[in-house]
C-alpha cells in the first residue's frame, strides 16, 4: 500500500527529472522539446505510461487556441497499433515544491479542452496550420484516421491528488470519447508501485448472467490454482477494445511490437469458417491475480464470475486478430470460441510464475529470453559495469537505470545525510542516469538505424532486443570496452539532443537529434575516437559545431523528402534514412579530433575489432561516402561489366564484389579507407567507359 510519503518523494524525483531535462539531459522521455515544464512533464509521464502499456506510441506536442468562449489545448497524443484508438493528452503541471490537491473543476475544465481540441484537429484546423511546426503533423495525423478510429480517450495528466476519480463519458460525431484521470497517486501505482494488471478488472456478468462457464483443475500445487473454460470471442474483442495491449503480459507486448501482430491462418478463419476456429486454434494461457467463482452444488457447474488482475500471456495474435477482425472487417463472432486456461497466481509467487508461464506456454510464437528485458542476463551485466567502473579520474560514474526509480532506491540506501546525498549527486549525477529505452536510442542511433530510433521508446526497443538476440550468440555479454563505448555513444547522442534544444528547432526535434548521429556514424564510416570520448566525457567544440551545422541540413532534407507526407511518420521508414545517408554535407578542411585515429569496434558488439587508419582527411572520408553511395546492385554490375569487357583488372572485379557484400548489408560495416580509395578508382574507370549503372542511389538527396 502506497504511503503520502512515498508518493510524495516519487513526485519530487519526477519534478527532478523535469528540471534535469529542461537543462538539457535525459529526464527519462525524449529531452527535444519546447522549454517549458509541463510539455516535459507530459513527455516524462506518456513515456512511462506507454511502458505498461496504459498508452501507445505517444507523441508530445503542445498546442493551445481560443476559438471563441472555447479553448482547444492539448499536450499530445498516441495513437494505437491498430489505429482503433486515438489517445489525447492534456497535462495540469503545478511543480510547486508541495504534494497537493487540485479542484476537480479544474480537471474537468482540462477534459473539455481537450474535448474542443479533437473536434476541431477532426476538422477543419488543418487549414489554418503552418506546415513547418510540429502542431500540424499532430492534426494531420488525428484527421488521416478520424474516420475510421473506433473511440477517443482523453487522458488527463497531473502531478497533484485528484478526488475526481471519473469524468461521464461522451461521444464526438457518433465515435465514443472516455476520459481518464491520472493524477499523481495513480501514475505512482501504474509505474512505480503497481503492476499494469491491477488495473484489469473484469465483472464477466456484465457479458453473460451466469460468468464464464469453467472446470476447476486438481490441486496440484500451493502456488496456483488452474480452470480451463471457453471464451466467446465476442467477450475477448470487448475486453481486448477496452483495455488493449494492457491486457498482455509485458513480455508478450515487446515480442508483437517486434515481429507484427497480424497472423493470416487466424484472420482467414474468422473469414472464412469461424465455426471451425475453436478446433484450428491453439487458445490463450492468462493468469491472474484474485478469481471470483460460482459453484453450484446440485449441478457441479462451476462459473467465473469476475477476476482481477487478467493477463494474457500466451495468445497475443489470437486476442489481437480478433478484435482486429471484429472491428476492420465486421466478422460475426457469434460462433468463435476460444480455449483458455486461467491460472490464479499466488501473490508472493506473481514475480516469479507469471514471466517463466509467458516465456514456456508460448509455441506458435517463440518469445526470446531476450524479451525479458529487465532480468535479461544483458541488462543485468550493463547494470553490474555501471556500478563498478567510474569516469577517468574516479570522480564520478554513470547510472544505468535497469528497473525503474533504482536511481532512487540507490540515493536513499547509500545517501541519508545532506552530506551524503550531496556527495551521491557529485558522482552520480541525475544528468548521467539512464535507462533502458535511452540506451536502444544511443546504440542504434550510432548502428545507423534512426528509423528504428523514430519509431518510440517502446517499439525502439522492443526492435533492439530482437536485434540483438538475433545477432549475438547465446551467453555473449557485454564488457568493459563494450560498456567504455556505450557511453561513448550515449554523449554524441545527448549532444544532438542538446543542439536541436538549444537551436529551437520548431519541430521534429527528437528525430533530427537521432539522424544526426546516424549520419556522423554513416558519414565517418563509424571512424570515431569512442575511447577519447570516453576518456574525455566530452566533445570538441569543433565536432559539437560539425554536428550542430548537419541538424539544420537534415532538418531540411527530412522535410523535404517526405514530399508532402507525415513528417513524423516519415522518418519511421527505412527510405527516409537512405535519403538521408545520400546527402552529401560537407567536411571541415580539418577534421575535429574525434574523428579517425582509433581502433574501432564493428557494430556487432562482439568484441571484434579492425585497426583504423591513423590519421583520416576529408578526401578519404568523401572517398568512403561515394563507395557507400553505391548500391548492391550498382557494384554487382560494374564488377560483371569489369569481368566481360576486361576493363577492369581481376583484383579490382573483387574489390567490387566484396564492396556489393557491404551494401547488401546496408553497410553494417564500413569499407575500410584503403578499399574505399580503391572503389573509387574503379567508380571513375566505370563512368569514363560508360559501364551500365547509375551511381547515385534513388531517393538520394545532394546536399551542398
Amino acid at each position: 500500500m502506497s504511503t503520502d510519503l512515498d508518493i510524495s518523494e516519487f513526485r519530487t524525483s519526477l519534478i527532478a527529472d523535469i528540471n534535469e531535462a529542461r537543462s538539457g539531459g535525459s529526464g527519462g522521455g525524449s529531452p527535444v522539446l519546447p522549454d517549458f515544464s509541463e510539455n516535459v512533464f507530459t513527455d516524462i509521464c506518456t513515456t512511462w505510461l506507454s511502458e505498461v502499456a496504459f498508452t501507445e506510441n505517444p507523441e508530445v506536442c503542445h498546442f493551445e487556441r481560443s476559438f471563441g468562449a472555447r479553448t482547444a489545448r492539448s499536450n499530445g497524443y498516441g495513437i494505437s497499433d491498430d489505429e482503433a484508438v486515438i489517445d489525447v493528452y492534456i497535462s495540469c503541471f503545478d511543480g510547486t515544491g508541495e504534494l497537493g490537491s487540485i479542484p476537480p473543476e479544474e480537471i474537468r475544465r482540462a477534459g473539455r479542452h481537450a474535448r474542443t481540441f479533437i473536434k476541431k484537429a477532426t476538422g477543419d484546423l488543418l487549414e489554418s496550420l503552418d506546415p513547418s511546426h510540429a502542431d500540424y503533423g499532430m492534426v494531420e495525423r488525428i484527421r488521416e484516421i478520424a474516420d475510421d478510429v473506433g473511440r477517443y480517450r482523453v487522458l488527463i495528466l497531473t502531478d497533484s491528488r485528484c478526488s475526481l476519480n471519473a469524468i461521464d463519458a461522451e461521444d464526438i460525431d457518433g465515435t465514443p470519447l472516455s476520459y481518464e484521470v491520472v493524477d499523481i497517486e495513480r501514475l505512482y501505482r501504474l509505474v512505480q508501485a503497481g503492476l499494469p494488471r491491477d488495473e484489469i478488472v473484469v465483472d464477466f456478468t456484465i457479458y453473460s448472467d451466469e460468468g464464464l462457464r469453467c472446470l476447476h483443475a486438481p490441486e496440484i500445487s500451493q502456488d496456483y490454482d488452474a480452470y480451463l473454460a471457453l471464451i466467446p470471442g465476442e467477450i475477448l474483442f470487448q475486453l481486448y477494445d477496452r483495455y488493449g495491449p494492457l491486457l498482455l503480459e509485458k513480455n508478450v507486448r515487446s515480442f508483437l511490437q517486434a515481429r507484427g501482430k497480424v497472423n493470416r491462418g487466424i484472420r482467414d478463419t474468422l473469414r472464412t469458417r469461424p465455426d471451425r476456429f475453436m478446433a484450428y486454434n491453439n487458445g490463450i494461457v492468462a493468469t491472474v491475480d484474485e478469481i471470483e467463482v460460482r459453484h453450484d452444488a446440485e449441478t457441479g457447474a462451476r462459473h467465473i464470475t469476475a477476476v482481477k488482475g487478467l493477463q494474457i500471456v500466451n495468445g497475443g495474435q489470437t486476442t489481437a486478430s480478433i478484435h482486429r477482425a471484429r472491428r476492420n472487417d465486421k466478422v460475426d463472432l457469434s460462433t468463435v470460441y476460444v480455449p483458455a486456461k486461467i491460472s490464479l497466481i499466488e501473490a508472493d509467487r506473481i514475480e516469479e510464475m507469471v514471466p517463466a508461464i509467458s516465456l514456456y506456454a508460448n509455441s506458435q510464437n517463440n518469445i526470446q529470453m531476450a524479451d525479458f528485458s529487465a532480468n535479461d542476463p544483458y541488462h543485468v551485466e550493463m547494470s553490474r559495469l555501471s556500478s563498478q567502473i567510474w569516469c577517468p579520474g574516479e570522480q564520478g560514474r554513470w547510472f544505468y537505470e535497469r528497473t525503474r526509480g533504482e536511481y532512487e532506491v540507490e540515493k536513499s540506501r547509500t545517501a541519508r545525510t545532506p552530506a551524503q546525498i550531496k556527495k551521491f549527486n557529485e558522482k552520480t549525477p541525475r544528468q548521467r542516469k539512464f535507462d533502458k529505452v535511452e540506451l536502444a536510442k544511443f546504440l542504434l542511433s550510432w548502428e545507423q538505424k534512426p528509423d528504428k530510433v523514430s519509431l518510440g521508446g517502446q517499439k525502439c526497443f522492443a526492435w533492439f532486443m530482437q536485434n540483438h538476440s538475433e545477432t549475438h550468440s547465446k551467453g555473449w555479454q557485454p564488457d568493459e570496452t563494450y560498456y567504455r563505448r556505450a557511453i561513448a555513444k550515449a554523449i554524441l547522442y545527448k549532444q544532438a539532443v542538446s543542439i536541436t534544444r538549444k537551436e529551437a528547432f520548431p519541430a521534429y526535434r527528437a528525430q533530427v537529434a537521432t539522424y544526426v548521429v546516424a549520419y556522423l556514424s554513416h558519414r565517418t564510416g563509424r571512424q570515431v575516437d569512442l575511447d577519447a570520448i570516453w576518456r574525455k566525457q566530452e566533445l570538441s567544440d569543433e565536432i559539437v559545431e560539425l554536428m550542430r551545422d548537419w541538424a539544420y541540413e537534415i532538418r531540411d532534407a527530412i522535410v523535404e523528402t517526405s514530399n508532402g507526407k507525415n513528417v513524423t511518420e516519415w522518418c519511421k521508414k527505412a527510405e527516409c534514412w537512405k535519403a538521408i545517408r545520400g546527402l552529401d554535407l560537407p567536411l571541415p578542411s580539418t577534421l575535429p579530433p574525434e574523428i579517425g585515429g582509433t581502433t574501432q569496434d564493428t557494430g556487432k558488439g562482439k568484441g571484434r575489432e579492425r585497426p583504423a587508419d591513423p590519421s583520416l582527411s576529408p578526401a578519404e572520408l568523401d572517398a568512403m561516402h561515394r563507395c557507400q553511395g553505391t548500391s548492391a546492385q550498382e557494384w554487382i554490375a560494374i564488377s560483371q561489366w569489369g569481368a566481360e569487357t576486361g576493363n577492369l583488372k581481376d583484383w579490382q572485379c573483387g574489390i567490387a564484389a566484396t564492396l556489393s557484400g557491404y551494401a547488401a548489408r546496408d553497410w553494417a560495416k564500413a569499407p575500410s579507407v584503403k578499399q574505399a580509395l580503391r572503389g573509387v578508382e574503379i567508380l571513375n574507370i566505370a563512368e569514363a567507359e560508360g559501364a551500365p549503372f547509375q551511381n547515385a542511389p534513388a531517393g538520394s538527396v545532394r546536399g551542398t
